[in-house]
């Protein structure tokens, strides 16, 4: 069932505090911000999903986890787990902890098992928060991450929330975003670094060229 603006009014097997929380962020983001996002009847109905997107704003998972109607799990960065209470919060919403500045296996054991529970795996493929305009490199552990699952990685564009926040104070700019059909990665059978690269990589140009469509 879809409400204001065609998004989602509860997901398929998500918590009653996400489909609260989903409440809130509709009429906040669609309404407020006059989000429009086009595109998400590509994410498959079941089995496991990669959505990958670029990440400018603190809010861009919300709003990624607002436009379908599947819960979306995501890593966030550990510091933001110290806090009990806030750890517990976030972890509600579907993130999971990841340690940016060492090569985290558990992380990476986690992701692999979201999508063996077919559930969907919300990555930001840049690796860091990147808060200007352009779509930067992607990390070759998204590829490896693809390929060893096997799972459909579904490309998202999302525009405007790089400017929520200008010089410190609150901006209200007009968000788009773009959701794209799965990233061709069926011909890629190895399993090395120039694969994971090559996968990257096509992921990559998939959400530039999303970009370019809005």
């Amino acid at each position: 069932m879809r409400g204001p603006w065609g998004y989602p009014v509860k997901g398929h097997g998500e918590t009653g505090l996400y489909t609260f929380l989903r409440w809130l962020a509709v009429p906040f983001f669609g309404g407020l911000y006059r989000c429009r996002v086009r595109g998400a009847e590509h994410m498959p109905s079941t089995g496991p999903v990669m959505v990958a997107m670029t990440h400018k704003c603190f809010w861009d998972p919300v709003i990624a986890g607002m436009v379908f109607d599947r819960p979306l799990r995501f890593m966030a960065k550990k510091e933001l787990f110290v806090n009990p209470q806030a750890g517990k919060f976030i972890t509600s919403l579907g993130a999971f902890p990841l340690d940016r500045g060492a090569g985290d296996r558990a992380a990476l054991q986690t992701a692999l098992t979201i999508l063996q529970r077919d559930e969907v795996l919300l990555m930001f493929p840049e690796g860091h928060r990147q808060t200007d305009d352009a779509v930067h490199e992607f990390m070759p552990g998204v590829g490896m991450i693809a390929l060893r699952s096997g799972a459909p990685v579904i490309p998202l564009a999302l525009d405007g929330t790089q400017y929520m926040l200008r010089d410190g104070r609150p901006g209200f700019p007009a968000l788009r975003g773009l959701v794209g059909p799965p990233v061709d990665l069926s011909d890629i059978t190895e399993r090395n670094s120039k694969a994971y690269r090559e996968a990257a990589r096509r992921m990559h140009e998939a959400v530039a060229g999303l970009y370019a469509r809005l």
